[in-house]
């Protein structure tokens, strides 16, 4: 294997200039630079991590953290998608990921943060709250978060705007001729879990309309909690028209239990998501969801994450990414009128 000696060698050159030609100094003539670089791809010469972060120090590296509030964890087909656009953004800038895991051994008296100092990430993509975060903010490493707002120096975040795609589908909803909405709101530990429930209600304000306090259950982001909402709302003498859950999966796994007790979806109560996720599409009957940008997000993370890192930009930045409404046939109603007049 080629060292930056036999580099230096046939070059003709010091081992100085061949490091400061590598690593991109201007005080190297471009012929000289351009010769040495033609040298380095013939010889195959990689030059080690560690010698390379004394030169430049970095370690083109950065640290994914990710903490889930379920048992999904990557499997969610919206984290999925976020990370690989993610990871390509990044790749194409030259950096690696490098995935901090849950258990702490063989450091168990070690915090996160005395993790990340150790493995010297030059940044952190950050999905999820782990406890004592806010140590990492104190560490001065550029950090983007997803799903939340992140303050402090070097710091950054991106979501989607929750709240305002809640308020049009209702807008819209109130236009094709619902006026009886119910809601089931995902934990509000979670920022865009409480950002939609607070579009409900504003979105219902907008059209004029206030909320029925029964018709607004729990019903997590997931499949079961889906499953849970709906058996609750089976239990009620009167019904919304349609409910808006907060995510896909609790959406389909209502469907299934309104299916499964002989409601049909849409005639008897319609339903919509939040995500777009590719179930949704193959549900039966397809869902009528809040598509939020998941590639956009990852790209939109993977960018401020780069600026904070290779541009020094220390000042907060926010950034609220726009959802769209896909409509399908889980709303999709003959005569809103008639159904209302045979009550």
């Amino acid at each position: 294997m080629a060292t930056i000696k036999d580099i230096a060698q046939k070059a003709g050159v010091s081992v100085s200039c061949v490091s400061r030609a590598i690593n991109g100094y201007p005080d190297i003539k471009d012929s000289t630079r351009q010769r040495i670089l033609q040298i380095v791809d013939e010889m195959h010469y990689y030059p080690k991590a560690s010698a390379r972060h004394l030169v430049t120090n970095r370690t083109q590296t950065i640290g994914l953290i990710f903490e889930t509030h379920d048992q999904s964890g990557f499997g969610h087909p919206f984290i999925s998608k976020i990370l690989t656009a993610f990871f390509q953004k990044v790749g194409e800038h030259g950096y690696d990921l490098l995935m901090f895991t849950n258990s702490r051994n063989p450091f168990d008296t070690w915090g996160l943060e005395d993790r990340v100092k150790y493995r010297d990430v030059d940044g952190i993509f950050l999905i999820g709250r782990p406890p004592n975060f806010e140590k990492l903010l104190q560490l001065g490493i550029p950090i983007t978060g997803l799903d939340f707002t992140l303050t402090g120096k070097s710091a950054s975040s991106v979501m989607s705007d929750n709240r305002q795609g809640v308020q049009e589908l209702i807008k819209q909803l109130y236009d094709k001729g619902y006026r009886r909405f119910g809601f089931a709101y995902g934990p509000l530990n979670l920022l865009p879990a409480m950002e939609r429930l607070q579009g409900f209600h504003s979105g219902l304000w907008e059209v004029g309309l206030s909320s029925t306090p029964q018709w607004i259950v729990y019903g997590n982001f997931t499949y079961e909690g889906g499953k849970d909402a709906a058996k609750q709302f089976l239990t009620l003498t009167s019904r919304p028209e349609v409910v808006l859950f907060s995510s896909d999966l609790s959406a389909i796994g209502a469907m299934q239990i309104f299916q499964e007790y002989g409601l049909n979806i849409p005639q008897d109560i319609a339903v919509t998501g939040f995500d777009d996720v590719d179930a949704a599409t193959f549900a039966y009957p397809s869902l009528t969801t809040i598509r939020q940008d998941m590639e956009q997000l990852g790209q939109a993370a993977a960018t401020m994450l780069l600026n904070l890192m290779e541009n020094q930009v220390n000042s907060p930045q926010h950034l609220a990414i726009p959802t769209t409404i896909v409509w399908r046939n889980s709303t999709v109603r003959t005569s809103l009128s008639t159904l209302r007049e045979g009550r």
